[in-house]
């Protein structure tokens, strides 16, 4: 992507061709772990529609965190599996 298509893309995310959490996505898809959670009905729905987690894996910060440290992914493990159960219990 050119420079003027960059600057472009941060003012106007939606023109963008992929977003921020769509390339983090498919950089977590190698993570083997991820891929698991990704599999799992349960946990699906919720990595691509609750608020919360896309907007943790948007930030380049916390995708290198849970790719780098174990603690961080177990974090994010249980954070994806509490706001399944919140998400389940309100219906």
């Amino acid at each position: 992507m050119n420079v003027a298509g960059e600057i472009i893309g941060h003012f106007i995310p939606n023109l963008s061709p992929a977003t921020k959490f769509e390339k983090h996505i498919a950089r977590l898809r190698d993570e083997a772990w991820f891929s698991e959670l990704e599999q799992d009905y349960r946990y699906e729905y919720i990595l691509y529609q609750n608020k919360k987690i896309k907007l943790f894996l948007s930030s380049e910060k916390n995708i290198k965190m849970i790719t780098s440290m174990d603690v961080e992914k177990e974090r994010f493990i249980n954070l994806v599996k509490k706001e399944h159960d919140r998400f389940t219990s309100l219906r």
